[in-house]
């Protein structure tokens, strides 16, 4: 997909001390990538259910907008391949991981232990905000502007307190400070991101 103003966008969830440093190219010398990243905050030392339904359920949707995803904090797997093929036997959500499969072959699933620089700038997702949070203009410039990288935390409790402080960029999909269901969250925040990206005018 190319994006009028050839460039993609990245979003990510994670830990402390985890975003490298951002770089910023021009769009004339690069496309941009926009990307889902997901941040195990649920349980780093077991392989749970919710991990696998969720994974399966992001991946169809960053296939239908084009996105990357990627995964931080998954210990459980050492390669992009054997959370696919879990994935593939485990359910049947997402045509049975089909789209995990054509995302994989596409290079667009990344398993990370920190957020590189070429993902571009850094967002955090919350319900709540620390501070002053993005508005529908300044995520709009963004993304015409850079990679941009939306951190997703799954778990119970979304990101960590910690993180949202420490993060650049803060963003309330809902601009009303309703808590989202993982899930939800990732299919609100990438059709948003996605028709944001796409038009020339503010709606």
């Amino acid at each position: 997909m190319k994006f009028p103003f050839n460039k993609y966008l990245f979003f990510a969830f994670r830990d402390d001390d985890i975003v490298q440093a951002s770089i910023f190219y021009s769009p004339a010398q690069f496309d941009m990538m926009i990307c889902i990243c997901l941040i195990n905050t649920y349980d780093k030392l077991k392989l749970h259910e919710i991990h696998l339904r969720t994974i399966a359920r992001a991946a169809p949707i960053c296939y239908a907008y084009d996105f990357h995803l990627a995964l931080l904090d998954f210990p459980f797997w050492r390669h992009e391949e054997e959370i696919v093929n879990e994935i593939t036997e485990y359910t049947t959500i997402g045509e049975s991981g089909r789209f995990a499969r054509k995302l994989l072959e596409d290079g667009k699933v990344h398993l990370i232990e920190k957020i590189p620089a070429h993902f571009g700038e850094v967002i955090a997702t919350t319900s709540k905000p620390e501070g002053r949070a993005l508005e529908i203009d300044e995520l709009k410039k963004l993304l015409k502007e850079a990679s941009v990288t939306f951190l997703i935390g799954l778990g119970r409790r979304g990101l960590p307190r910690e993180i949202v402080k420490k993060s650049k960029y803060q963003l309330d999909i809902t601009w009303k400070g309703v808590s989202l269901e993982t899930c939800s969250a990732i299919g609100v925040i990438s059709a948003t991101v996605y028709w944001l990206s796409r038009t020339e005018h503010t709606i």
